[in-house]
C-alpha cells in the first residue's frame, strides 16, 4: 500500500480543444472547433432565403455552406452541420472516483430489461462519498475535489472510473457576430408568449442559459422526455412540453445584451436517463406517446468516437442511488463513466507522491440553433434557440515522483 501524503487532485479542463457546440439541430460525431474571431465570438453568414448553414469551421473559416442530413419529425432533411466550444460552467457532482486494474465492462443485452452492471472489483477508490460533493469545472480553472492523505495498492492501473449525478447543469453565455462582409443577423431566443422575429426583448447576438419567465430552470433530458407523456416531472425538474421549431419551447435565452431578474444568466440541467434511442418522438399535433423499451441502462464508445483523442474508449452505465443497475427511466439516480487510454496507464510506485485528475470536456455541451430545410415549421431558415444536449467527459491522469523533480507526468 502507498500513502499519498501530499495529494493534488484537482480538475482541470484541458486546452487541447474547445467544446461546447452550436448546431442546426443535427448531432454530429466528429468533435470540430468553431470558427470564431480573436474574441471567441462565433462567426455567423445568415444569407436568408433557403439558406441552411449559417456556421463555419476553424479549419475552413470562409465556408459557411456545411451541410448534413438529420431527421426532424420523422422526415429527412439538410441542415447545418455543427462544431464545438467551449462552456463557460460545467456543474458535475462526483460520488466516487478511481482507478481499476482490469476491464471493469462487460457487455450489458442490448434491451431495456438489461440487468448487467459494471464489475469494479479490481478498482481502487481515491473519492469515495454517498452523499456526493458538487465540482464546477471552468476554462483554466482547477479546483479540489478532496483533502488530506489517500492511500493506494502500489500496481498499475489501465481504466478509470467515476459516478456521477445523472443530471448535469451548464451556465455559459456565447457572442456571435456577423462575418467579415456577411449581413447582419439575429438569433430568436426563448419568448414564452409567442413567436415574433420583430420582438426585441427575444433576440439578439448573445445567447445564453437562464430560467424561464416564472423562474425555474430549463430542462433537456437526453431521451427527450417531455411533460405531456404522463409526468410532467422527473428528478424533481418541470420536464418541456415541446423540444423544437418555436420560441416558447426553446431553452435558451438569445438577447443584444444579458438580462437581469430571471433574464440573467443561471444553469441550465441537463437530465441524461437513457442511452437508447429518444424514447418520445414529437411531432406537431402528436402527443408524444412514451415508448419505454427504447430505454437503455448501459452504452459504450469504442477507440475513435473522438478524432481528437481517438484512441480512448468509453463504457457507461445508468444506476439506481444505491450503484445497482437502474431498470426504468425514472430511477436513474447516477452515471457509472469508465476509460481506458493506452497512452494514460496510471503506474503507482514508492515513489509516487501527488496525482492530478484533468477532465476535458470534449463536445461536453450541445447549444443548437435551429436552422433546417423541412416544411414542418413555418419559418423553417431563421435562426432559432432550441435546447441543450450534455455529451461526455475525458480523463487524463497525471502522477508526481521524488525521482521528477516536481514535473507532472
Amino acid at each position: 500500500m502507498k500513502k499519498i501524503l501530499f495529494l493534488i487532485l484537482i480538475f482541470n479542463i484541458l486546452n487541447i480543444a474547445p467544446s461546447y457546440s452550436v448546431e442546426s439541430y443535427v448531432g454530429n460525431d466528429s468533435y470540430t472547433i468553431c470558427a470564431t474571431d480573436a474574441n471567441g465570438a462565433i462567426l455567423v453568414n445568415d444569407e436568408g432565403g433557403t439558406d441552411l448553414s449559417s456556421f463555419a469551421l476553424a479549419t475552413d473559416p470562409t465556408n459557411f455552406n456545411i451541410i448534413d442530413r438529420g431527421n426532424i419529425n420523422d422526415e429527412e432533411a439538410d441542415m447545418g452541420a455543427s462544431c464545438d466550444i467551449t462552456p463557460d460552467n460545467y456543474k458535475m457532482t462526483f460520488f466516487k472516483t478511481g482507478f481499476c486494474a482490469e476491464n471493469p465492462y462487460r457487455e450489458p443485452v442490448d434491451a431495456a430489461s438489461n440487468t448487467i452492471n459494471a464489475d469494479l472489483s479490481s478498482c481502487v477508490s481515491i473519492f469515495d462519498n454517498d452523499s456526493g460533493k458538487e465540482v464546477v469545472i471552468q476554462p483554466d480553472a482547477e479546483v479540489d475535489l478532496l483533502d488530506g492523505e489517500l492511500i493506494l495498492p502500489i500496481g498499475n492501473y489501465p481504466f478509470q472510473f467515476a459516478i456521477l449525478d445523472n443530471v448535469v447543469q451548464i451556465k455559459h453565455e456565447q457572442v456571435f457576430v456577423a462575418a467579415s462582409g456577411a449581413a447582419d443577423f439575429d438569433i430568436l431566443g426563448y419568448n414564452p408568449d409567442n413567436n415574433d422575429k420583430n420582438d426585441s426583448e427575444h433576440k439578439g447576438k448573445i445567447c445564453y442559459t437562464s430560467t424561464n419567465d416564472a423562474g425555474k430552470q430549463f430542462v433537456s433530458v437526453q431521451s427527450n422526455e417531455l411533460g405531456v407523456t404522463g409526468s410532467t416531472t422527473l428528478r424533481g425538474y418541470t420536464l418541456p412540453v415541446r423540444n423544437t421549431g418555436i420560441q416558447p419551447s426553446a431553452l435558451f435565452r438569445c438577447r443584444s445584451s444579458v438580462g437581469t431578474g430571471v433574464d440573467a444568466p443561471a444553469y441550465m440541467a441537463n437530465i441524461l436517463n437513457s442511452f437508447g434511442d429518444p424514447m418520445c418522438t414529437y411531432s406537431p399535433g402528436d402527443t408524444c406517446t412514451r415508448d419505454t423499451s427504447e430505454f437503455r441502462n448501459a452504452g459504450n464508445a469504442p477507440p475513435g468516437f473522438s478524432t481528437i483523442f481517438p484512441k480512448i474508449s468509453q463504457a457507461y452505465y445508468l444506476l439506481k442511488s444505491d450503484n445497482t443497475i437502474a431498470t426504468t427511466p425514472e430511477n436513474v439516480r447516477r452515471i457509472l463513466w469508465i476509460q481506458y487510454d493506452p497512452d494514460n496507464l496510471i503506474r503507482i510506485t514508492e515513489n509516487t507522491t501527488g496525482l492530478k485528475l484533468n477532465f476535458k470536456t470534449n463536445n461536453a455541451m450541445q447549444m443548437q440553433i435551429h436552422q433546417d430545410g423541412s416544411d414542418s415549421f413555418a419559418r423553417v431558415t431563421e435562426l432559432m434557440a432550441n435546447q441543450i444536449h450534455g455529451g461526455t467527459i475525458i480523463g487524463k491522469i497525471q502522477v508526481k515522483n521524488r525521482r521528477s523533480r516536481g514535473a507532472w507526468r
